[in-house]
């Protein structure tokens, strides 16, 4: 019996994501009950059994309602995936479960920011120490995926919340406060690095693949072959192409178009792509003749 929750957000186009990520969970078996946070009622979701929607009555944009959603409808314990991953490996909720057992928080490194760092000067100004004023951290935490135990750590989504709408315009997007570029997940970092490292589990690359990012200062192999999840980070999401792009799929567009065309269970998407759209998918020959001559 699974008895964590795993929550999502999903606000215009994102659904197209969320419905990948739904079926990458459930085609391998996971049962665990899944809450999509939405602006607006997606049909695709009635009466799939084990997800629930929930219908946000707020004008803030999606990046800033990922604390709001699990606030309002809780669960013992918790998982987040951004709507733009798919879940890559068979064992990775299962063993989340039992790291949570040990009620520390779970968090996603996504790079290196040293103790000394300018920034955490400004983080700390938002968000100051309790003891002491130096960070132990040298990371900085991906807001895409986390994990936590409620009655532990419903402190940490209650500032969270409380300091993104202090200092964020909580309706904006990424880059509209300078000093808190990354919206939602800066204010985050600023709450865990005031964290003593021994009350956090965190996984990095390679374990957790940025299709942005192609190199990383991490020990190369991961216990997660060849990776837990799949991150489409960066602007260019597949459900926004127009056009065949200049350059062959990712591993996410593969995924993402498996998820939604092919392993498509139990969410059935009406999602339209053109003929040229899907034979970018397939790789097909055509493809990759438009691909050379548009490069």
């Amino acid at each position: 019996m699974n008895t964590t929750t795993i929550y999502t957000v999903s606000t215009g186009n994102y659904k197209y994501g969320a419905f990948a990520l739904i079926n990458s969970i459930r085609s391998f078996g996971l049962t665990n009950p899944i809450v999509v946070g939405t602006e607006a009622h997606l049909p695709e979701l009635d009466n799939i059994d084990g997800v629930t929607q929930i219908v946000f009555n707020s004008d803030w944009n999606g990046v800033n309602l990922k604390s709001v959603l699990i606030l309002t409808h809780p669960s013992d314990n918790f998982i987040f995936f951004d709507a733009d991953i798919v879940v890559t490996h068979a064992d990775f909720i299962p063993e989340l479960e039992r790291l949570l057992v040990s009620n520390k928080f779970i968090a996603c490194i996504d790079g290196i920011v040293s103790q000394h760092e300018y920034r955490r000067s400004y983080w700390a100004e938002i968000y100051p120490f309790t003891n002491g004023n130096i960070s132990e951290h040298s990371w900085y935490y991906n807001s895409g995926f986390f994990a936590g135990v409620f009655s532990q750590h419903k402190q940490i989504l209650e500032d969270w919340k409380e300091i993104s709408n202090k200092h964020l315009d909580p309706k904006a997007y990424l880059f509209d406060n300078p000093k808190l570029p990354m919206a939602d997940q800066d204010t985050l970092n600023a709450i865990l690095q005031t964290l003593p490292l021994n009350s956090l589990v965190t996984i990095q690359m390679p374990d957790w693949r940025a299709i942005n990012i192609h190199e990383h200062p991490f020990y190369h192999i991961g216990n997660f072959r060849p990776h837990a999840f799949l991150h489409c980070t960066g602007k260019n999401k597949p459900w926004n192409i127009t056009a065949i792009p200049p350059k062959s799929p990712n591993a996410y567009d593969d995924l993402w178009y498996a998820y939604l065309f092919k392993n498509n269970t139990p969410v059935k998407s009406n999602f339209k792509l053109s003929y040229l759209q899907r034979q970018w998918f397939e790789r097909s020959l055509l493809s990759r003749i438009i691909i050379k001559l548009k490069s």
